[in-house]
């Protein structure tokens, strides 16, 4: 199952098990290395409204920062740790997807 299914699902009010978080995770990892070498490969394009509704973040927003916020609710982070939605925004920063 890709990332766009599992957030579909949670779109549509399904939750995502254990698992699924794991895939997410990992998805989340391999993407935030991916947008370093290649603009055609991340998952840096707009999510439709609806995603970016369940994410809880702006219209607009990318694939990337809907599951990386959609990770930080379902599986928080422990305390003084970055979230996962503040790596992918200095990512996106840092690689000129975003300008300051």
């Amino acid at each position: 199952m890709n990332y766009q299914i599992l957030l579909e699902s949670y779109a549509a009010g399904e939750w995502i098990n254990k698992d699924e978080l794991s895939l997410l995770e990992l998805e989340l990892d391999s993407q935030l290395e991916s947008i370093k070498f290649s603009r055609t490969q991340g998952c840096t394009e707009k999510a439709p409204k609806h995603i970016c509704e369940a994410a809880q973040v702006c219209e607009g927003s990318s694939w990337l920062t809907c599951f990386a916020s959609i990770l930080d609710k379902a599986n928080p982070l422990s305390l003084g740790n970055k979230s996962r939605g503040a790596k992918v925004i200095d990512a996106l920063l840092d690689n000129n997807y975003l300008m300051n």
